[in-house]
């Protein structure tokens, strides 16, 4: 019977049961305050090596008579009950005129947040344990049955000892619960996946970001720090006014996750701020590595009725070898022009600013109980992020980041045209002739961007020198530092 039934792991004590359908204790541990550690309340006992005590193995609990009668209060840690029954062993020392055991059962309440223990209990009954004779008590076993109704439900069991006698003490050891530990001693030994889990996903509501939704569990955003900020300049192959405002918007993505770790749904906010071509440019995101068949549907798109593009039945974009979405195919379903001859949307400082507003789009990967792929969380990270710019309603003419490639419906008869030096390289996509320059930009946290026909590199000082290294040198040239911007050329709807 003696087993030791804990181990010690980084400093914690951890409680482990030998069989998964037992909970034991068998005083083994070095001291009171390892069984603190590991959920068990002990109050009034004491650990004994004294042969007179010792059941088996090298100690015992003990109770010690006091003023006649002396009370141990001993809590198992919570346990989710099977079988029925609770056994121990209890053996009083000579002087112990008897000991009275009783046992209750203390039910998980959710709505106490202190320790989970509701103000009920189940009474088991009483078992007394007397002296005979002079010479020295065996120990004597003693059980404790319960309804089988209560199998599967979490419980404390709470057995008090009452000691009557002079002096000397009563041992007890071998406690032996059916049913399986059930406490978290990282949480206070609240019950581990029951505290607050009102949807059953296993995930405790204090840690679940949707606590009524057994579907999604967590958030995952690939912008950490809030909106990040992209930038287009849609002239390309050709160099352009290079003022990289005909379209500016802000985008945050979130990864949302289930209890197993796998995406349920990306949720992409995009908030166009400013459109400064005379073109109708649209706009869309590539999830490279991420197979269509993989996405169950694509809702809060903004789509014309006579749309350019071609749409399989859940919403992507037809056509393409990884999932895309064509967040909006004209500039103006999501930005109002303010007419009067104004150069743009929120570019031109002569007339007023147009109100701008959010919109978000969700690409579901499963939706309920209903699942078109599997995709873990580290499948989908920054690097298959691929967004891109439409021009003029022209569905070969797209515009990506730097070294980013471009969808099957793509111009390859534009590449290395004009002052484009995209050769077939990845890593040459999208970059200039001159020093490796961009068409398209993506900086961390919203910032201003710039007035019409006024050049990224008047405005924000230290562009040039960054993009001309390779990002090496002024990682940081959009921050607001002194020395950095022009502040007179700059505009910031929001």
């Amino acid at each position: 019977m003696k087993k030791l039934l804990f181990s010690f792991l980084l400093g914690l004590v951890g409680f482990q049961s030998i069989a998964q359908n037992e909970v034991e204790n068998d005083a083994e541990l070095s001291s009171l305050k390892d069984y603190f550690y590991t959920c068990w309340s002990l109050d009034g006992f004491s650990l004994s090596d004294d042969s007179d005590h010792v059941i088996e193995g090298k100690q015992s609990f003990i109770v010690k008579a006091s003023e006649n009668q002396g009370r141990g209060d001993m809590k198992s840690p919570w346990i989710k009950l099977e079988d029925g029954k609770v056994e121990l062993e209890v053996k009083p020392t000579s002087e112990i005129e008897k000991t009275t055991v009783y046992a209750l059962l203390l039910p998980y309440d959710s709505e106490n947040k202190e320790n989970g223990e509701s103000k009920d209990y189940i009474y088991l009954g009483y078992s007394t344990v007397e002296h005979k004779g002079n010479s020295a008590t065996k120990a004597v076993k003693v059980k404790f049955n319960y309804s089988n109704k209560l199998i599967g439900e979490l419980f404390k069991v709470y057995l008090v000892f009452i000691v009557e006698g002079d002096e000397g003490a009563t041992a007890v050891d071998n406690l032996v619960i059916q049913g399986q530990y059930y406490s978290d001693p990282s949480a206070g030994c609240l019950p581990k996946g029951e505290l607050k889990d009102a949807d059953g996903d296993g995930v405790a509501d204090d840690e679940d970001d949707y606590p009524d939704n057994k579907y999604k569990a967590y958030n995952n955003y690939l912008t950490p720090e809030g909106a990040a900020t992209l930038m287009f300049e849609d002239l390309w192959p050709a160099t352009g006014d290079y003022d990289f405002n005909d379209l500016v918007l802000d985008y945050s993505i979130n990864r949302v996750t289930d209890a197993s770790g796998e995406i349920v749904e990306v949720v992409i906010d995009l908030l166009p701020r400013a459109a400064g071509a005379g073109y109708s440019n649209g706009f869309g995101i590539e999830f490279t590595g991420i197979s269509p068949d993989q996405v169950y549907k694509v809702i809060g798109s903004k789509i014309k009725s006579n749309s350019i593009h071609e749409f399989m039945d859940n919403g992507l974009e037809a056509g393409n070898e990884h999932a895309t979405i064509i967040a909006f195919d004209d500039v103006d379903n999501v930005l109002t022009h303010p007419g009067g001859g104004a150069v743009g949307i929120n570019t031109d400082p002569n007339f007023p600013m147009q109100p701008v507003e959010k919109m978000q789009i969700t690409m579901y990967i499963k939706d309920g109980d209903n699942a078109k792929g599997h995709i873990k969380l580290d499948e989908l990270k920054m690097d298959n992020f691929n967004p891109f710019l439409i021009v003029n309603q022209k569905r070969g003419v797209e515009i990506h980041l730097p070294g980013k490639t471009p969808t099957a419906h793509v111009d390859k008869s534009l590449f290395g045209t004009k002052e484009d030096n995209s050769n077939g390289d990845k890593e040459a996509y999208y970059r200039g002739k001159d020093n490796g320059l961009p068409w398209a930009l993506n900086v961390s946290g919203s910032i201003p961007y710039m007035m019409n026909k006024e050049s990224i590199t008047t405005g924000y000082q230290m562009f040039y020198k960054w993009a001309a290294t390779g990002g090496e040198a002024y990682p940081d040239w959009y921050e607001d530092k002194e020395g950095y911007r022009i502040d007179k050329v700059l505009l910031n709807a929001k």
